[in-house]
């Protein structure tokens, strides 16, 4: 297997209450002498080998590159992107299938669908189907399970908010930002979009490497209730941008298109991260924000009940959720086991030599 430590590790599609929630799309750089490798084919064809094999090349070759793993499946890789993002191979497959914007122009779709005897998997079309469509059932269920808990866990928020402080809140985000930042740069910044957690197979999973790779200080707010903390991230981001900052956006799994858990700026190497019961991180913080210090405790206090109930069943729902996902990725196995069988992997190595040719 090869060695990919010390390379950042993100998701880029995760379940979500309204459906699998995907930032694949975001890939489509078309950077001036980029290429962009699309990969097609089922289960078990070789895809999360040949990205792995990739990734491996680019270490050798000093290249800076960001690892992009599959939510369903934690040991499986579902990107390999270069930090400039001038290159890109991808799992291009449901549930983020990707078609080409720019085809031959800048990506390349590369089809390992014909390196698999098709008369082998037609021997067990019928169980292939099957397997298919409760892998399919398991993922919904799952994701049901994720919009009850994120139904509670907004509530939990809402009546945290009665609470707190939000102009206190926003004048620190930005006390902080005008001590990290320095002058503002003739330009607004980038935001490249990730996943730092996602419910998975094994729970809420976390790349706790990756903040250690790409920070020497991290500024942690401790929120339970996520009230406050969502308030300090808009306000760290906007301003970041503002002064011209490239920075990377980590979206909660579970509000991806609502609430923002952490932020990093590689350029500073600094990170601003959430922290909670139910999401604990593994650094040693520069410095820790509670969230309590917006707070006001009476009001809260005439809350606290019901906030720890949403919260505590919500972490519940949660765990189906992952269960459900278990029980998807143990069909997933079995559907490997029907294509694998039927593969010439000698053709896909083939198909992965003229990838790296690409890197020059």
């Amino acid at each position: 297997m090869p060695n990919l430590e010390g390379m950042p590790c993100w998701f880029l599609g995760a379940n979500a209450p309204k459906g699998y929630y995907s930032k694949f799309d975001q890939l489509f750089a078309a950077a001036p002498k980029g290429r962009c490798f699309l990969l097609k084919g089922g289960p078990g064809t070789g895809k999360s080998t040949v990205l792995k094999k990739t990734a491996s090349v680019l270490k050798e070759k000093g290249v800076s590159t960001e690892l992009v793993y599959c939510s369903a499946d934690t040991n499986s890789l579902d990107a390999v992107i270069t930090a400039d993002g001038k290159f890109a191979v991808l799992d291009a497959t449901l549930p983020h299938a990707v078609e080409p914007k720019y085809p031959g122009a800048y990506e390349t779709t590369v089809s390992l669908c014909d390196c698999w005897n098709e008369e082998i998997i037609r021997e067990h079309r019928e169980k292939a189907v099957e397997l298919f469509d409760a892998n399919r059932r398991m993922h919904e269920e799952a994701r049901r399970y994720i919009a009850a808990a994120a139904n509670l866990l907004d509530e939990a928020a809402r009546l945290g908010m009665e609470s707190v402080h939000q102009e206190k809140v926003s004048k620190t985000a930005i006390r902080l930002c005008m001590r990290e930042f320095g002058k503002k740069q003739h330009r607004s910044g980038t935001e490249k979009q990730r996943f730092l957690s996602a419910v998975t197979d094994k729970g809420v999973f976390f790349f706790n490497e990756t903040p250690k790779i790409l920070c020497d200080r991290v500024y942690v707010i401790d929120d339970d209730c996520g009230a406050a903390s969502r308030i300090f991230m808009n306000t760290v981001r906007k301003t970041a941008l503002e002064h011209g900052l490239d920075i990377i956006t980590c979206r909660c799994p579970i509000f991806p298109s609502e609430k923002i858990e952490h932020i990093f700026i590689p350029s500073l190497r600094l990170g601003f991260m959430t922290a909670n019961k139910r999401h604990k991180i593994e650094i040693a913080p520069y410095r820790i924000i509670h969230a309590c210090r917006f707070t006001d405790e009476k009001k809260f206090a005439r809350r606290r009940i019901k906030i720890r109930f949403a919260l505590r069943a919500a972490s519940r729902l949660i765990a189906e959720a992952a269960d459900c996902m278990k029980e998807a990725k143990a069909v997933h196995d079995e559907l490997e086991a029907i294509y694998i069988p039927a593969m010439n992997f000698s053709l896909v190595e083939e198909k992965y030599k003229k990838i790296i040719e690409a890197i020059g």
